[in-house]
Protein backbone atom coordinates (compact mmCIF):
# COMPACT_ATOMS: atom_id res chain seq x y z
CA UNK A 1 0.00 0.00 0.00
CA UNK A 2 1.58 3.62 -0.87
CA UNK A 3 1.62 6.31 1.64
CA UNK A 4 -0.12 9.28 0.54
CA UNK A 5 0.08 12.37 2.04
CA UNK A 6 -2.31 14.16 0.64
CA UNK A 7 -4.86 11.66 1.85
CA UNK A 8 -3.55 12.30 5.57
CA UNK A 9 -3.84 16.09 5.06
CA UNK A 10 -7.68 15.54 3.47
CA UNK A 11 -8.43 13.79 6.39
CA UNK A 12 -7.13 16.07 8.44
CA UNK A 13 -8.83 18.96 6.82
CA UNK A 14 -12.10 17.36 7.40
CA UNK A 15 -11.54 16.73 11.23
CA UNK A 16 -10.85 20.13 11.63
CA UNK A 17 -13.57 21.25 9.73
CA UNK A 18 -15.81 19.26 11.52
CA UNK A 19 -14.61 20.84 15.11
CA UNK A 20 -14.79 24.25 13.85
CA UNK A 21 -19.06 23.24 13.09
CA UNK A 22 -19.18 21.37 16.55
CA UNK A 23 -18.30 24.66 18.16
CA UNK A 24 -20.40 26.73 15.76
CA UNK A 25 -23.36 24.60 16.51
CA UNK A 26 -22.63 24.96 20.31
CA UNK A 27 -21.96 28.55 20.55
CA UNK A 28 -25.03 29.05 18.33
CA UNK A 29 -27.25 27.03 21.00
CA UNK A 30 -25.36 28.09 24.27
CA UNK A 31 -26.35 31.71 23.37
CA UNK A 32 -30.53 30.72 22.83
CA UNK A 33 -30.58 28.96 26.48
CA UNK A 34 -32.69 30.68 29.21
CA UNK A 35 -34.15 29.53 32.40
CA UNK A 36 -37.16 30.25 33.96
CA UNK A 37 -37.85 30.02 37.53
CA UNK A 38 -40.78 30.23 39.50
CA UNK A 39 -40.49 31.79 43.59
CA UNK A 40 -41.17 29.24 45.82
CA UNK A 41 -45.23 30.47 46.67
CA UNK A 42 -45.33 31.50 43.20
CA UNK A 43 -45.04 35.61 43.18
CA UNK A 44 -42.42 35.63 40.86
CA UNK A 45 -41.51 34.54 37.55
CA UNK A 46 -37.84 35.18 36.46
CA UNK A 47 -36.25 34.10 32.97
CA UNK A 48 -32.27 34.49 32.97
CA UNK A 49 -30.86 34.72 29.70
CA UNK A 50 -27.22 32.42 28.31
CA UNK A 51 -25.19 35.17 30.05
CA UNK A 52 -27.02 35.10 33.45
CA UNK A 53 -28.99 38.76 33.17
CA UNK A 54 -32.51 39.19 33.99
CA UNK A 55 -34.35 38.28 30.27
CA UNK A 56 -37.81 38.67 31.81
CA UNK A 57 -39.36 39.46 35.28
CA UNK A 58 -42.81 38.62 36.14
CA UNK A 59 -45.23 39.44 39.18
CA UNK A 60 -48.60 36.90 40.21
CA UNK A 61 -51.01 38.19 41.55
CA UNK A 62 -49.34 36.43 45.22
CA UNK A 63 -47.17 39.02 44.73
CA UNK A 64 -49.72 41.66 46.04
CA UNK A 65 -49.96 40.23 49.65
CA UNK A 66 -46.25 40.59 50.56
CA UNK A 67 -44.13 43.26 51.17
CA UNK A 68 -41.95 45.28 48.94
CA UNK A 69 -38.98 43.88 50.96
CA UNK A 70 -40.00 40.25 50.65
CA UNK A 71 -40.82 40.87 47.01
CA UNK A 72 -37.59 41.94 46.56
CA UNK A 73 -35.87 38.82 48.72
CA UNK A 74 -37.99 36.86 46.34
CA UNK A 75 -36.68 38.52 42.91
CA UNK A 76 -32.94 38.56 44.15
CA UNK A 77 -33.30 34.54 45.08
CA UNK A 78 -35.30 33.26 42.46
CA UNK A 79 -32.61 35.20 39.96
CA UNK A 80 -30.32 33.09 42.06
CA UNK A 81 -31.64 29.46 41.64
CA UNK A 82 -32.25 30.58 37.77
CA UNK A 83 -28.59 31.36 37.26
CA UNK A 84 -27.68 28.15 38.58
CA UNK A 85 -30.20 25.77 36.76
CA UNK A 86 -28.41 27.88 33.70
CA UNK A 87 -24.53 26.77 35.06
CA UNK A 88 -26.23 23.13 35.59
CA UNK A 89 -27.62 22.86 31.96
CA UNK A 90 -24.82 24.47 30.60
CA UNK A 91 -22.67 21.82 32.29
CA UNK A 92 -24.99 19.44 30.45
CA UNK A 93 -24.78 20.25 27.03
CA UNK A 94 -20.94 21.08 27.42
CA UNK A 95 -21.00 17.11 28.19
CA UNK A 96 -22.84 16.22 25.50
CA UNK A 97 -20.57 18.01 22.84
CA UNK A 98 -17.12 17.53 24.21
CA UNK A 99 -17.41 15.17 26.83
CA UNK A 100 -17.92 15.38 30.87
CA UNK A 101 -14.00 15.01 31.24
CA UNK A 102 -12.54 17.01 28.57
CA UNK A 103 -10.76 19.98 29.24
CA UNK A 104 -13.16 22.40 27.51
CA UNK A 105 -15.93 21.02 29.64
CA UNK A 106 -13.77 21.66 32.90
CA UNK A 107 -13.14 25.09 31.59
CA UNK A 108 -16.60 25.92 31.18
CA UNK A 109 -18.21 24.39 34.02
CA UNK A 110 -15.90 26.05 36.32
CA UNK A 111 -16.49 29.27 35.10
CA UNK A 112 -20.52 28.90 35.21
CA UNK A 113 -20.10 27.25 38.83
CA UNK A 114 -18.16 30.29 39.93
CA UNK A 115 -20.10 32.61 38.57
CA UNK A 116 -23.53 31.32 39.57
CA UNK A 117 -23.06 28.78 42.94
CA UNK A 118 -26.04 26.33 42.96
CA UNK A 119 -28.48 27.56 45.78
CA UNK A 120 -28.99 24.16 46.51
CA UNK A 121 -33.04 24.55 46.91
CA UNK A 122 -34.41 24.77 43.57
CA UNK A 123 -37.90 23.81 43.68
CA UNK A 124 -37.39 22.45 39.74
CA UNK A 125 -39.78 24.89 37.94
Amino acid sequence: MRFDPEDDLRAFQAQVEERTNQALRFSAELEAVEVTEHSPGGEVIVRVDSAGGLADLRFQPEADRISRNELARLIMDTSRRAQARLAERVGEMVAAVYGSGSGTATLINEAYAKRYPGSGDSDGR
